[in-house]
């Protein structure tokens, strides 16, 4: 039996806000460099910092209101369809 089968795979560690913080603003400082030389640079960083902060927000939060949303819809969806179709029929029968 080798080590291999033995070790599991290491899964990737999420990245923390903090962390992607950090590489929009390295990404962007990269790419707004001629901003860089109208504005200067403690207002570039400034507006630097802001936007990472933007961009990076809500990026480690789970998505579960919103697939709780979905399914409260698709039940209330499903409920109220027989319902409809109740009210034709008895409507029709009248």
């Amino acid at each position: 039996m080798s080590s291999t089968d033995t070790a599991k795979t290491a899964k990737p560690a999420k990245a923390s806000r903090k962390e992607a913080r950090t590489t929009i603003e390295k990404k962007l400082d990269l790419l707004l460099v001629d901003l860089k030389k109208e504005l200067g640079d403690t207002k570039f960083k400034n507006r630097i910092k802001k936007a990472a902060k933007l961009l990076s927000k809500g990026l480690d939060k789970p998505k579960k209101k919103a697939l709780a949303k979905k399914k409260v819809a698709k039940k209330a969806a499903k409920l109220a369809k027989p319902v409809k179709a109740e009210s034709a029929t008895a409507k029709a029968a009248e």
